[in-house]
């Protein structure tokens, strides 16, 4: 009798042995579809798509290029799932509207004290003019109404101790930003102070072209200037499938963070299609490492919304920001 339960114990025990010997099951795979498009900024989703991330998580990954204003649409219609998008003030209307949507990670913030990846530029005459007179007064802008460029204007004259009436604007069209081609076909047109991000930024600089008048970490310490935002299917279809994404792009985050290796360079190189040194000289956006966005930042530049109209009614923290995905992604490592 000893011997048959010494044996069936034996068995138990093997089984349960093996249980635990087996590789973890992956998740089922499933197609998540996001913007990209050749810009640093889009560095940490790059990184994660390349170093396996994503499909350790069981995610395959489409990009699709998209400007900004077709990247916004395509959330609210579906059309993908998540968005990497500056700061502005129209997706805040959206979700204070309903529309099913919010802000799950940092994308880009200003750190003080580190390189500037975005900067207000001009040409190098209206540059020393700048530094000659000590002042912004008179002086033309290009602008892009109630986006982060419009915020980080008057946050300059602010800090100037001007106003608006002491300056002249360009408007730009909405999705334009930092598109060096517009400028270049609308060089003629728009002669002005202009808000320049990486790489454009460091090659105008070195090839002469344009002088840094202000940086942005100076004018606005702490921006958040782009956030990544979940659609419909993450927030309420499929949750788990978001969790499963929030654990890639933190990995791929802190890759990224660990900066211009020739790996990461590499791998932003084969998606902007920039040749390795551009990409090294150029200054990589900080990314918070836990990838939390800043709710203080957030809420002046909704303030400024709301001060400028941009903004129909006051959208609460709880309706914009969702760290529960962070959250999640954090407690599983």
């Amino acid at each position: 009798m000893k011997r048959i339960l010494l044996g069936a114990l034996l068995v138990v025990a093997a089984a349960v042995a093996c249980r635990h010997e087996q590789p973890a099951q992956r998740p089922a795979m499933a197609t998540l579809r996001m913007n990209l498009n050749p810009n640093l900024g889009y560095g940490p989703l790059m990184v994660a798509n390349d170093e396996g991330y994503f499909a350790a998580e069981g995610i395959r990954v489409e990009f699709v290029p998209l400007d900004v204003n077709s990247a916004l649409v395509a959330l609210t219609t579906g059309k993908v799932d998540v968005l990497s998008t500056p700061v502005r003030s129209g997706l805040f209307n959206l979700m204070a509207k309903g529309v099913p949507m919010q802000i799950v990670a940092d994308r880009g913030h200003a750190e003080p004290g580190r390189c500037s990846a975005e900067a207000f530029a001009a040409t190098p005459e209206t540059a020393e003019r700048i530094a000659r007179t000590k002042s912004f007064k008179g002086e033309r802008f290009a602008i892009i109404r109630g986006g982060i460029t419009e915020y980080l204007i008057d946050r300059l004259l602010a800090h100037e101790h001007l106003t608006r009436n002491d300056v002249e604007f360009a408007q730009l069209p909405q999705g334009v930003g930092g598109n060096a081609e517009y400028f270049r076909s609308h060089s003629k047109q728009i002669d002005a102070i202009r808000y320049t991000q990486e790489p454009t930024l460091s090659n105008n600089v070195a090839a002469g072209v344009s002088k840094v008048v202000a940086r942005m970490d100076e004018v606005a310490p702490g921006v958040q200037f782009g956030v990544i935002l979940f659609g419909k299917r993450l927030l309420n279809d499929d949750p788990e499938l978001g969790r499963r994404f929030m654990r890639a792009y933190l990995r791929g985050a802190r890759k990224y963070n660990e900066g211009k290796t020739d790996r990461n360079v590499a791998i932003m190189a084969r998606y902007t299609k920039l040749p390795p040194d551009i990409i090294r000289r150029a200054c990589w956006q900080p990314i918070a490492n836990d990838a939390r966005v800043s709710v203080p930042a957030m809420n002046d530049f909704l303030a400024w919304s709301r001060k400028n109209s941009y903004l129909d009614a006051d959208v609460p923290a709880s309706r914009w920001w969702n760290p529960s995905y962070i959250d999640a992604a954090v407690a599983a490592h």
